[in-house]
């Protein structure tokens, strides 16, 4: 190939960039909202444009540059005298923006607006800044500008103010794949939608990085892109993975996902890596489990439907469990120092807790009706959530069975129990029954005789002295709380406040010890008075409140006192400079030296604060 066929080939994001609205990818809203101002020729002096990168500001500008001055997108024409583009990276000091002060004077020469594009615009100096704010507020007729950056947080509220301002969000994953789709045919490549999708998962939201990625495949792998040959060569787990380790934690194999794991690792991914994969992946299968949710996954829609597969066959009490213990790990390791270890275990934990409801006993339908809240059958008797079985009532016309005939010889005949009515008239019933005490006579060792306790009766029914034994006794009553009531003095309440102070510093919690050394504490009529400096030290205080009451409750053996938290007006002049930002300190420094103001001005230096 010669130097000539060298020069023609054009990377895909300069090949295909947008040359006009219906060809920006993703920012509908933006690009009607500018169209129509064309349309009814509302032109803003000045249009701010943020976003993340590769989102298409650079480009929605350049559009809406051309399209002010009715310029064709088709035209080769160098349009250098209208449209004029500026890195503020490289030129960011005053003299840069002093040179574009001056030539906006000049009107254009062609077209009816000079376009002043300032890309990275939160890189100027605020001195730049200053010197662009009257020229931004009040421009010539003529001139727009347009400022793009990645940053909007770092740029000054007065240009904000001076600006229309359009946030660009990040190009969705099915957006970016049917863009890719368009430029596989007009390239001639054959691409699986699978594989496009992991270059457009890859490049999070930036179409730009996408078409790159696109671009470093098709050298590699030719014209026909599959799925495995993306994922091998942008590094990336494929989906198969985390549903074979999702199946082996289900089965309790605690061998095999540890297995898998490790051929991961030797494939030389990150297990961090893995482990947020993971937890990816277990919440698409949350998703699944609803119809109404599967929309909120970004995946293909044969993807789509291996996870509704799995899902079926996953509970979601282990789905909810899973994520918790995955999202610990994610926490954890940075700083573990086996973080390996870390993994595995989570693996082990995942695959013992669906071990763990495996062993769990089956409900009976039974049960099931009773858990769900559905009424049991009157003659059946009707297992209880703890396991132990419970009499049903017996119908109301039932005549009571007599009671059973005591085993031993007893002294005296108890009472005969009344005769048994007829069906159709239930008998009278008192409100409580005492079973009669079974009389034994002596033996040399005589067995305890039951006692049973009287029961309350239901107005209908009939309950033999048989089902009254089995009814468990009351609970005993709660013992009396004692509050307690010990003379308190200022003393034990500093002494017991320097304790907790030491334990807190023993515990690590240096945030709160520094906190706690800062705060006065004071001491009268069963309150205790807690003075801090400020909104975050109360917070501070207040998240350790309940321990520290109990604390002092327990120190001096009084339950009785409360614990009042108050933030006091600091007054001296380095008590309240102790709690100043940057710029606030700085600000007092001017105060008492002007001169340092000007020194910072002659070194072109910028506040941060």
């Amino acid at each position: 190939m010669d130097a000539a066929q060298q020069t023609q080939y054009t990377v895909s994001a300069r090949k295909y960039r947008p040359q006009h609205w219906d060809a920006v990818v993703g920012q509908d809203s933006i690009t009607r909202t500018l169209k129509q101002a064309i349309e009814q020729e509302q032109i803003a002096q000045a249009y701010l444009f943020c976003g993340p990168r590769g989102v298409g500001k650079t480009t929605s500008a350049r559009i809406f540059a051309r399209a002010i001055n009715g310029f064709d997108a088709n035209d080769q024409e160098d349009y250098a005298f209208n449209v004029f583009e500026l890195d503020a990276a490289s030129n960011n000091k005053v003299e840069d923006i002093r040179s574009i002060v001056d030539q906006v004077r000049i009107p254009p020469q062609q077209g009816n607006y000079k376009v002043y594009i300032i890309d990275e615009v939160h890189m100027l100096s605020q001195a730049a800044f200053n010197a662009f704010l009257k020229t931004l507020e009040e421009p010539p007729p003529h001139a727009v500008f347009i400022l793009a950056t990645t940053e909007k947080h770092k740029i000054l509220p007065t240009i904000l103010s001076r600006c229309q301002i359009f946030d660009f969000h990040r190009i969705t994953v099915a957006d970016m794949v049917e863009h890719l789709k368009g430029i596989c045919e007009k390239e001639g490549i054959q691409a699986e939608e699978s594989a496009l999708h992991v270059v457009a998962v890859k490049a999070d939201g930036a179409l730009r990085d996408a078409l790159s990625i696109f671009d470093q495949l098709v050298a590699f792998a030719g014209k026909n892109l599959d799925y495995a040959t993306v994922a091998e060569h942008l590094h990336v787990l494929d989906q198969q993975t985390y549903f074979d380790v999702v199946d082996a934690v289900r089965a309790g194999e605690v061998a095999r996902a540890l297995l898998v794991l490790d051929g991961i690792i030797t494939r030389g991914f990150d297990p961090h890596h893995f482990i947020t994969g993971l937890g990816s992946h277990l919440r698409n299968l949350l998703m699944s489990k609803d119809a109404s949710t599967i929309a909120l996954m970004e995946v293909t829609d044969d993807v789509k439907a291996q996870f509704s597969a799995q899902a079926a066959s996953v509970d979601l009490r282990f789905l909810v469990q899973a994520l918790d213990a995955v999202n610990q790990a994610d926490v954890q390791y940075k700083g573990s120092n086996h973080q390996r270890l870390l993994v595995e275990l989570t693996l082990m934990q995942l695959a013992s807790s669906s071990e763990a409801e495996k062993k769990k006993p089956e409900l009976t339908p039974i049960q099931a009706d009773v858990w769900s809240g559905k009424p049991a059958p009157a003659s059946t008797t009707v297992p209880s959530p703890s396991g132990s079985p419970q009499h049903p009532s017996a119908p109301e016309s039932a005549t009571p069975p007599a009671a059973p005939a005591p085993k031993e010889p007893v002294k005296a005949a108890p009472a005969e129990p009344p005769a048994p009515q007829p069906p159709s008239a239930a008998p009278s019933l008192p409100d409580t029954l005492t079973p009669p005490e079974p009389i034994t006579a002596k033996s040399p060792d005589p067995a305890p005789a039951p006692q049973a306790n009287p029961v309350k009766l239901p107005s209908l029914g009939m309950a033999t002295p048989a089902t009254l034994m089995d009814i468990p006794k009351p609970e005993k009553e709660e013992k009396e709380v004692v509050v307690r009531r010990e003379s308190v003095s200022a003393e034990q309440i500093e002494r017991a406040w320097a304790e907790f102070t030491d334990l807190v510093e023993s515990e690590g919690q240096f945030n709160l010890h520094t906190t706690m050394k800062a705060t006065r504490i004071s001491y009268a009529d069963s309150t205790i008075i807690l003075t801090v400096l400020n909104k975050l030290q109360t917070e501070q205080i207040r998240e350790t409140q309940l321990r520290l009451s109990q604390y002092f409750a327990d120190a001096v053996k009084n339950d009785e006192m409360r614990l009042v938290i108050e933030m006091a007006e600091v007054q001296d002049s380095q008590a309240s400079t102790e709690f100043m930002n940057d710029r606030e300190r700085y600000d007092e420094m001017v105060k008492k030296n002007p001169k340092l103001d000007e020194l910072r001005k002659r070194l072109d230096l910028d506040l941060l604060g």
